[in-house]
């Protein structure tokens, strides 16, 4: 894949060329432009596949096979408590149909819309499907409090008499991602989806959790998750970029987003992450290293190759990535500032 005239901000590159099918990591220092090249390389490649032109690109060549692109980021999945991790994986779609086939709910002549909380039918009316309440303080901010017709539990009687595996609708939803899944077996969609959400480290959360509740980080892996599950279920070949995938994580659940980042590689699609941690660095296939400082200082591609190339160049990311193929540590102990 070529990109040729890249422009942005503080990025500019007559040619980057990044392979396809595999794992490129974009290096350098805070400000040298790797948010910028990452986020012209999305728009390049998406204005590309619908057949107009990009401002920050001025062509992308070598996408042949390609079908669609995915920005992974931190950005909110919603602004609203409506948005949770059920609805945004699409898995409580596949729950309402489970309910409305069951004998109660066909008994009641429903269908899988009766139990959705964003929709009139079997949700509270009260708290219109949010659990809670706003109540204006006056000249206090305004607070949520739990409905005290549903109990917060988002749906009317009728609707909680209705049992899917001895389980209400609600009672789903109060369920965690691992939980689920040992839970919903079948059908296959729904499994998969949970189990691409446990993969990716988020098991321990609610399905039922409001959006607003979730950082940064869990939103990104929710986004990386529906990935997954694109990039297993597309005839094409995808573009998955991601800004620091791996900021702030145990290194535990580091691992698992390099191995969720396998799993994208195996469908067959490429994947593009800005990153400083220098494991995940160094374990991709390609490394672009930007610089050589920051801001105005930055933006240029000062080095580029596979990690052990790059490793030899002179750049601060290349010393680095020499001392942890030594194995020694990242950081300098004698250069310790904190004692």
């Amino acid at each position: 894949m070529e990109l040729h005239g890249l422009r942005a901000h503080n990025a500019a590159a007559e040619l980057l060329r990044l392979p396809a099918g595999r794992l490129t990591c974009l290096t350098g220092v805070s400000g040298s432009g790797k948010s910028s090249v990452l986020g012209a390389l999305a728009a390049g490649v998406a204005a590309a596949l619908k057949g107009t032109a990009a401002d920050t690109v001025r062509e992308v060549t070598g996408l042949d096979g390609f079908g669609w692109v995915a920005v992974v980021d931190q950005e909110p999945l919603g602004r609203t408590p409506r948005s949770n991790p059920a609805t945004y994986s699409k898995a409580f779609d596949i729950v309402r149909k489970l309910f409305a086939a069951t004998d109660a709910a066909r008994a009641r002549g429903v269908d899988a819309s009766w139990f959705s909380f964003n929709t009139t039918g079997g949700r509270c009316e009260t708290c219109t499907g949010y659990g809670r309440r706003l109540v204006d303080m006056h000249f206090l901010p305004d607070m949520w409090v739990v409905c005290d017709t549903c109990d917060g539990r988002r749906y009317g009687p009728e609707a909680l008499e209705v049992t899917y595996l001895g389980l209400s609708v609600d009672q789903v939803l109060g369920l965690t991602v691992a939980e689920a899944g040992e839970v919903f077996t079948e059908p296959r969609q729904l499994a998969e989806t949970l189990a691409a959400l446990d993969r990716v480290g988020l098991g321990y959360l609610r399905l039922g959790q409001s959006a607003t509740e979730l950082s940064g980080g869990e939103a990104q892996r929710l986004k990386l998750a529906s990935a997954i599950q694109r990039g297993a279920a597309s005839r094409k070949a995808g573009l998955v970029v991601l800004d620091e995938p791996v900021s702030g994580l145990h290194p535990s659940d580091v691992q698992r987003v390099v191995d969720a980042l396998d799993m994208l590689l195996d469908s067959g699609n490429t994947v593009v992450v800005a990153e400083h941690d220098i494991p995940v660095a160094a374990s991709a296939d390609w490394v672009i290293d930007l610089g050589p400082g920051a801001g105005p200082n930055g933006g240029a591609v000062v080095a580029q190759g596979t990690p052990d190339t790059v490793a030899g160049a002179d750049t601060p990311t290349a010393g680095y990535l020499r001392r942890y193929a030594a194995g020694l540590p990242l950081l300098d102990a004698s250069k310790d500032t904190r004692r």
